[in-house]
């Protein structure tokens, strides 16, 4: 555990919320009360980025700790300000030919908006700016009528902006590799919230408060870091599948707690906070890791505490999600927008199975999330359990599911290859029931078609 703590919170909120959580690390004689910091940033202004969040954390960080290793708990989109700010300041020093450090020891990360929430697409209404100005003590001035327009952005559920930081510190290079020494690793600890808003006034308002699968503001299996990557290359007849190398730690210590919602998941007044199956021991927990086999340690110590809560939350909380986020670009990296990917049911001969197609369209592709911005990137939420049973249908009719994708070229003269893969065979479960469906997590899906250009664009002859 490092000596000092850096607090710091999620979108619209303000250093004050987090009094009790800095008064809790002070109750436990964790830290010192001079020793905890707390972060504030303008996140209803429209013009400022994640990168400029981070840039400025990283000045500050070297005027204030020195370059001292820290512990920092975060909440909500304050995962995204970390992580962006961890992977910027490893690039520039790379570029500056700077041995790389890992400031953060301990990462505690309370319902973290890693994966998106469907509250960002509303927060940039007018309605969400309205909300902004007028009923939130946090808003500032000079951000009238402001609600924070790329960081919402980034904070919508298939952003590019999450997609690509993912690349970074999930799949490549990486504060959270077991394999590097002791003082350069970052610890993460996820403490998902499992319950939403329902029955509350806010929740009747906005429907998003109550939407299965999350807190009542992120996504459940979208906090989770555990994701991976699936690359489908369809440059040759026969598409290429790829999963992409793993680097960070094999189980990131993930739980999510009943009783608790997106706000309160940060409340420790809360009886059930420092409960046996509460967050607040998990905590203490987090805290001690010093080693690679404590952390997963840790991490199985999450899972135990995650089924207890499982466990009492009552039936329509009990329903645990995965979500497949895709990104289609082609085989020269230009991104694709204007596509259509449609899934559909073979039965054992080959032939299309009109009833299990349907069933498939009415419980899974109707969840499609495309980003507000960039239609390369959509995402799928799924109800993992409901999934499972599903595919069990499959297997005992040795049917299986493939998409297929139709994609509109960006100019008269290219086109795309029309492709079709196959998803899931149930006549070869076993491999591909272990490799594809995980409760509680982001698959990332990233789709590679085939860019054919006319010989109208160029040619080559010997006339």
């Amino acid at each position: 555990m490092a000596k000092k703590m850096l607090i710091i919170h999620g979108y619209s909120d303000g250093s004050v919320s987090f009094f009790s959580l800095r008064d809790f690390f002070v109750r436990k004689e964790l830290y010192k009360k001079e020793d905890v910091y707390l972060l504030d940033y303008a996140s209803m202004d429209d013009d400022a980025t994640f990168r400029d969040f981070a840039d400025k954390l990283d000045d500050d960080y070297n005027k204030i700790f020195k370059g001292e290793r820290i512990d920092v708990a975060i909440h909500s989109t304050g995962a995204l300000i970390v992580r962006t700010w961890l992977a910027l300041r490893r690039e520039t020093q790379k570029a500056l030919g700077q041995k790389p450090d890992c400031p953060v020891e301990h990462l505690l990360m309370f319902a973290p908006a890693n994966f998106g929430s469907d509250l960002a697409k509303l927060g940039q209404s007018f309605l969400g700016k309205v909300r902004a100005t007028f009923f939130n003590s946090n808003t500032k001035p000079e951000d009238f009528l402001e609600s924070g327009k790329a960081v919402l952005e980034g904070l919508e559920p298939a952003s590019p902006f999450q997609w690509s930081l993912s690349q970074y510190d999930l799949f490549q290079d990486n504060y959270f590799n077991p394999r590097l020494l002791a003082q350069e690793i970052c610890f993460p600890f996820v403490f998902a919230a499992g319950n939403d808003y329902g029955g509350s006034f806010e929740a009747r308002v906005i429907k998003n408060r109550m939407k299965p699968g999350t807190d009542g503001t992120v996504r459940i299996p979208g906090t989770s870091l555990n994701s991976r990557k699936l690359i489908i290359a369809f440059v040759n007849d026969n598409p290429v599948i790829q999963w992409a190398k793993e680097t960070k730690f094999s189980q990131i210590p993930f739980a999510v707690f009943h009783h608790f919602n997106h706000g309160s998941i940060i409340d420790t007044d809360k009886p059930e906070f420092e409960a046996a199956f509460g967050p607040g021991p998990l905590v203490l927990k987090a805290l001690a890791v010093k080693t690679v086999q404590e952390y997963e340690e840790a991490a199985a110590q999450f899972d135990d505490v995650s089924a207890k809560n499982y466990a009492a939350m009552d039936s329509e909380d009990k329903e645990r999600y995965q979500q497949f986020f895709f990104r289609v670009r082609d085989d020269v990296d230009c991104l694709v927008e204007d596509f259509f990917l449609d899934f559909f049911v073979l039965n054992e001969r080959g032939e299309p199975d009109a009833e299990l197609t349907a069933e498939f369209d009415a419980n899974f592709e109707s969840t499609f999330y495309t980003h507000s911005v960039n239609k390369a990137h959509r995402v799928m939420l799924v109800k993992y359990d409901q999934m499972a049973s599903y595919f069990n249908k499959l297997i005992q009719k040795r049917a299986k599911v493939a998409f297929n994708i139709h994609a509109k070229g960006p100019l008269p003269n290219i086109s795309y290859v029309e492709e079709d893969f196959v998803v899931f065979d149930g006549a070869t479960v076993k491999q591909e029931r272990t490799s594809f469906f995980f409760p509680n997590t982001t698959t990332l899906v990233d789709i590679v078609l085939n860019r054919v250009q006319s010989d109208k664009l160029l040619s080559v002859s010997q006339s």
